[in-house]
C-alpha cells in the first residue's frame, strides 16, 4: 500500500514542515520526504507517531475498518482546501 500521500495530508493539516516532523520522529528531513514518496518502508511505530504527532489517529482507525487510503485523503484534501479558502 501506498501511504505517502496520506503521511503527507496529515502532516499538512496540522502545518507541520517535514523538518518539524523529522524532529518529532527523530529522524531527517530527507526520510520523512522519503516516507511521503514511498520510497521507504513503513515501519508500523512510526506510523503510530506519525498519526500522534498529527493528532490523526482516527485515521487508523479508518484504515483497521477497511476504508480505502484514497477515499481518506480525498476527504483531508477537501478539508485542507477549506482550511485555505477560510484563511
Amino acid at each position: 500500500m501506498n501511504y505517502g500521500p496520506l503521511l503527507r495530508a496529515t502532516r499538512e493539516i496540522r502545518g507541520l514542515t517535514q523538518e518539524e516532523m523529522g524532529e518529532h520522529l527523530g529522524v531527517s528531513r530527507t526520510v520523512v520526504t522519503k516516507m511521503e514518496k514511498d520510497r521507504v518502508v513503513l515501519i508500523f511505530d512510526r506510523a503510530l507517531k506519525w498519526f500522534e504527532v498529527t493528532q490523526t489517529q482516527k485515521v487508523v482507525d479508518l484504515l483497521q475498518s477497511g476504508v480505502e487510503i484514497a477515499v481518506i485523503i480525498d476527504c483531508l484534501s477537501t478539508l485542507i482546501g477549506g482550511l485555505i479558502k477560510w484563511f
